[in-house]
């Protein structure tokens, strides 16, 4: 289901000069246009939010109640970050006048609640889930808390900023790490010393504790490798 922040109210009819009441009434109506609009152009994922929010239409600005429902348009025709809605009333006494609206696609993303030092483990007590601009995020992020859990940072992070890939490591140097093989059919494990860094997916170098031998492999969850024979 599209999910959007703003809410819809009702317009009113009365011929005298617009109230603020009524102005958030205008507001709203230029918000249902571009939500509308949105909604017959583009999709959402499940995990997005969509943020509507007019900019207040100026005390100085003077009309009258309408008391014909509303007519408008999405200037351009297309949905920018800033958007113009062309909003009209054509009744005894006309007026048009343009209200801006913001529009943000939100997305979901890791921060950390407090400032992080370099070498500290992740959890709930220390980072949280918000939404922010897609356009505001950069480069590869996380979207849930369960994914960092017990995962250590590789440096410095300040408070309220997204978590990226390249902060971490899912087996640092230095990890107790468990060694997983597939041979003949059968899956071994050992345990291991992380000699590399590593992330899900990357290669890392590990010792054998038992052997001392050492040998590559790929990060396949937190603190865990697995190599092939």
């Amino acid at each position: 289901m599209l999910r959007f922040i703003f809410l819809i109210l009702s317009l009113g009819s009365s011929h005298i000069f617009a109230s603020p009441n009524y102005s958030k009434e205008v507001e709203k109506f230029a918000e249902t246009l571009i939500f509308n609009k949105y909604q017959a152009t583009f999709e959402l994922t499940e995990e997005q939010k969509l943020y509507i929010k007019a900019n207040p239409i100026s005390d100085r600005m003077t009309f009258t109640e309408c008391t014909i429902p509303l007519e408008g348009y999405i200037v351009g025709d297309k949905i920018k970050s800033k958007t113009a809605v062309k909003v009209s009333c054509k009744d005894d006494t006309p007026w048009d006048l343009y209200v801006r609206v913001k529009v943000q696609t939100l997305i979901p993303l890791i921060v950390s609640s407090r400032p992080l030092s370099k070498g500290e483990t992740l959890d709930e007590e220390n980072i949280e889930l918000i939404y922010k601009a897609k356009s505001q995020v950069r480069g590869s992020t996380f979207s849930e808390l369960a994914l960092l859990n017990g995962v250590r940072l590789k440096r410095n992070v300040s408070s309220q900023r997204g978590i990226r890939f390249k902060d971490v490591c899912y087996v640092c140097k230095g990890d107790k790490v468990t060694i997983t093989a597939n041979q003949s059919g059968l899956k071994i494990k050992a345990s291991g010393i992380a000699l590399t860094d590593g992330n899900i997916g990357s290669t890392v170098r590990v010792k054998n504790t038992r052997t001392q031998r050492e040998v590559v492999g790929t990060v396949y969850a937190l603190k865990e490798v697995q190599v092939s024979f």
